[in-house]
């Protein structure tokens, strides 16, 4: 018994100076990935000297019940034991808290912990009863502490107490944030275990929406408007299995309701203020919150007699441009929305057919439609809510609709319908809404149309209030700020009758500026910014919206990159970003956007450009790369340009060194270049090589010739 007693104490007086080496150097250790799996064992074996430390504390309370030399032996055998089990799980903790990033709350666990093992182990040598209890107790109370902060880690600070406060029951109406009410909860639930102000894992806190912004090592949350390149959503829909899926195995999942929501919000432009109450009763996302009111009220939700749809038929017909969400579990009603003007085919439509007794929703804004598209439409003999703002519709394209007799809900927002809608509307008998903004239709047809059909309510937004809303800002409609001399650039705006006024020289537009009437050309020399301004009557003119447009210059025959700029999931292939003529907003993270590739000490920027027999002469290289929110310096160390007649005999044209310096993102922005003045050549082959700065990431956005 002494020798082992001897071997546990020769080991607990190594694990303690081992604790405080690596207190000490704390700041330089990094632990080995074989390490790594032995520390991750904490949580496990940490319940071991809990269980021990509450077992003496109860042998010290009964001593005077138990034989004076039984108590002696035991006591001795659980102290080694505590002893030995509380530096153990100290040493795994310490190694667990090194693989991430420190935290406030990390720092008080870990320092809780490191003093309850040092008295442990002081008990094994306290002589005295008194010392020794006093001790033990300290400990014991320490104990609490720690575990407190540390259940605070991995489940939220509140984790213990939380059942013990009495929240304030929040009442959700038609006005409130949808953000606030059903997407904040859901991540609130289902992320902020991990992601919160003292375990940002990841370096993400989702505590507030603010903070939410910020984003995290992996760049920022979700991109408005476009749910498909959010990394939020892309790390959702990973395998489970995979190690970037979020929320991790073995936590607790989004439900697919749950995903659809929050998709539907982001691609709503993710306002944190839009709430129900803005949205029409069709769009997708209110359809969404309509089911999460339903739920919360416990209204009775409608009972349809026909059949459920194939889901095999439903998950075919799913695509980006066409979404089908089911009304519940327990209904077998459809609510179908397509979008992308430019990408519709009627097929979008006609392929519906599998589902049509299904379909009681159908979205259709923006679309080309004309009245052909109608003999699909008036088969929907269960639809309820078709939604046609701003298509090209006339009122004559409408008449096939009579045979939509279930129909409640009709939205024909900025279409070209006139007064003689009414004709429609008398035969439609379950008809009890109509949108009519911003159409043809004035102030006193309306009314007439309100008199004749008492029991239909007419939306026409604020034409008849005192308050005016804001006009949102044009529309770039040729997309791209890339441009050749000679190219025209179009601008437009989705609400009819609106007024475009645009300056060249990059002062602020208003009423007296140009009016836009025709796609119009620009001068690139300048490098003036064209700002735009949209004004109507009776609405408030939209904010100015400011286009800088670039020269493409010359385009290369061939184009080829030694290593491919995908080193993460969440960029584009750099092959084709580099020449593809799409500028990146500032504003886009280099991270979570497909305009931009990335490279690495490992892997630098390599490319060659090939202009064919009759080579241009070029006189520079513009390089446009771009910052992540978390880089503070410049990325970009080196770059060189080399050309020749051959691929392998080039000659060195230009080196440019950048220094290693920090960057004043609000003054100097996140989108940054470098142009390379060379000896004027018309070489038929260009090398372009850029390497980054030492453990920097080089984001590029474009390459130029000129």
């Amino acid at each position: 018994m002494r020798r082992v007693e001897q071997i546990t104490l020769n080991t607990l007086l190594l694990f303690h100076g081992l604790l405080i080496m690596l207190l000490i150097f704390e700041s330089r250790v990094s632990i080995p990935y074989w390490l790594q799996p032995l520390g991750r064992m904490h949580p496990l074996i940490l319940h071991f000297p809990i269980a021990f430390i509450v077992l003496l504390v109860i042998l010290s309370v009964f001593k005077n019940q138990i034989d004076s030399n039984t108590f002696k032996k035991i006591n001795r055998f659980l102290v080694l034991f505590t002893a030995f089990t509380t530096v153990l799980a100290t040493l795994m903790g310490l190694f667990l808290s090194l693989e991430g990033d420190s935290t406030s709350l990390l720092t008080l666990h870990k320092w809780i912990g490191v003093t309850i093992s040092f008295l442990v182990y002081g008990l094994v040598y306290i002589k005295k009863e008194n010392v020794f209890k006093a001790v033990l107790y300290i400990g014991f109370i320490g104990v609490i502490f720690a575990g407190h902060y540390g259940a605070g880690l991995t489940h939220g600070t509140n984790f213990i107490t939380e059942p013990l406060k009495k929240e304030d029951v929040v009442e959700i109406t038609e006005d409130t944030p949808i953000f606030q009410a059903f997407v904040k909860p859901i991540l609130d639930a289902k992320c902020l275990s991990c992601h919160n102000s003292e375990k940002k894992k990841g370096d993400l806190d989702m505590s507030t929406l603010d903070k939410m912004m910020l984003g995290g090592k992996e760049g920022v949350l979700w991109i408005a408007d476009n749910s498909e390149e959010s990394a939020l959503l892309k790390r959702v829909h990973l395998p489970i299995s995979h190690k970037e899926h979020m929320p991790p195995k073995g936590k607790k999942q989004l439900t697919q309701e749950e995903i659809e929501l929050i998709t539907a919000w982001i691609d709503r432009g993710a306002n944190d203020e839009l709430a129900r109450s803005q949205l029409e009763e069709s769009d997708t996302l209110a359809t969404l919150v309509a089911k999460r009111f339903s739920s919360r009220s416990q209204i009775e939700e409608p009972v349809y007699n026909f059949e459920f749809a194939n889901k095999k038929d439903i998950d075919a017909l799913k695509n980006p441009y066409r979404t089908i969400i089911q009304n519940s579990a327990q209904s077998p009603a459809l609510h179908v929305s397509i979008y992308g003007r430019q990408t519709f085919k009627p097929e979008f439509l006609t392929d519906l057919s599998v589902i049509e007794k299904q379909i009681i929703s159908l979205n259709l804004s923006f679309l080309p439609i004309d009245r052909s598209s109608f003999k699909f439409i008036s088969s929907l003999s269960n639809l309820e809510d078709l939604v046609l703002n701003f298509t090209d519709l006339k009122t004559e394209d409408l008449q096939d609709l009579k045979l939509c007799t279930q129909l409640k809900t009709l939205a024909l927002s900025g279409t070209q319908v006139d007064s003689n809608i009414h004709n429609l509307l008398q035969q439609l008998p379950k008809l009890n809404r109509v949108f009519l903004w911003n159409t043809a239709i004035s102030k006193e047809e309306v009314e007439q149309l309100k008199t004749q059909f008492p029991n239909i309510r007419f939306e026409t937004g604020f034409q008849n209030s005192e308050e005016k809303l804001e006009l949102t800002a044009p529309l770039l409609l040729s997309k791209n700020t890339v441009i050749h001399k000679d190219d025209f650039v179009e601008f437009g705006h989705k609400m009819p009758g609106v007024e475009i006024r645009y300056t060249i020289d990059g002062t602020k537009p208003d009423t007296t500026s140009i009016l836009y009437k025709t796609p119009i050309q620009i001068d690139l020399e300048t490098q003036k910014p064209v700002r735009v301004i949209a004004y109507k009557d009776n609405w408030l003119p939209s904010e100015v919206k400011g286009y800088t447009f670039v020269d493409k210059g010359y385009e290369p025959e061939q184009f080829e990159l030694v290593y491919p700029g995908i080193y993460s999931d969440f960029v584009g292939d750099a092959t084709a970003v580099l020449i593809d003529h799409n500028k990146a907003g500032a504003y886009s993270h280099a991270k979570t956007s497909s305009f931009w590739g990335t490279f690495n000490g490992k892997h630098p920027l390599e490319a060659t450009a090939y202009f064919g027999n009759n080579p241009p002469e070029l006189k520079s290289i513009v390089l446009s790369y771009g910052m992540h929110q978390r880089q503070k310096k410049e990325p970009l160390a080196l770059i060189e340009v080399w050309a020749g007649e051959s691929k392998e005999d080039l000659s060195l044209l230009k080196r440019v060194s950048m220094t290693y310096r920090k960057i004043d993102k609000k003054k100097e922005g996140r989108t940054r270049k470098v142009v390379i003045e060379v000896p004027e050549s018309n070489a038929k082959y260009y090398k372009v090589i850029a390497k980054p700065q030492k453990k920097e990431k080089l984001y590029v956005d474009q390459l130029f010739f000129y």
